[in-house]
């Protein structure tokens, strides 16, 4: 996953994999991959360990927001989540309509058609690149119609679900 972090002196472009050893590899602007292995050990505070030097810090996530302390030094930062955001985006391509932003599979169906839905209430969800994603109403409605089942696959800006405002 690629994320974009913008920091005061700033934007870096992070790169983040699990790795299959335990941990995480990750790149900076596109630089050399470094394997970073973790312990959480407090609400905010990790014990990350890279090249064989564990050191603590202190990492805190408020919505789009990412606090750190690293080496004495206190890091602000506000994360693009580029998946996130097409997901957001499909969400609410259009008021009554939820489409995806990506090609998938429909795992699960948690609405059918003449169902009242609340703003944000789950409607559907479609695993795609290995990840289960939730598709959420936009709007408070009912739903029109339901054009997809489970375990169909669907094209990039399927619209999956029509919702009537109430």
């Amino acid at each position: 996953m690629k994320y974009e972090v913008e920091l005061p002196d700033g934007a870096r472009q992070i790169g983040v994999r699990r790795a299959d050893e335990g941990g995480w590899w990750v790149s900076v602007d596109g630089g050399a991959e470094r394997l970073v292995q973790g312990t959480k050990v407090g609400t905010a505070e990790w014990l990350l360990t890279q090249e064989g030097v564990t050191r603590k810090h202190a990492v805190y996530l408020d919505g789009e927001h990412v606090y750190a302390q690293h080496q004495g030094h206190a890091v602000r930062g506000t994360v693009i989540d580029p998946r996130g955001a097409a997901l957001a985006a499909g969400s609410a391509s259009t008021a009554g309509e939820v489409s995806t932003p990506m090609p998938g599979v429909v795992v699960r169906v948690l609405v059918a058609e003449g169902d009242s839905v609340t703003e944000g209430q789950v409607l559907l969800v479609v695993e795609a690149m290995k990840m289960e994603n939730e598709y959420t109403a936009a709007i408070d409605g009912t739903v029109a119609t339901v054009h997809v089942a489970a375990g169909e696959t669907v094209e990039a800006n399927t619209v999956l679900v029509s919702i009537t405002p109430s």
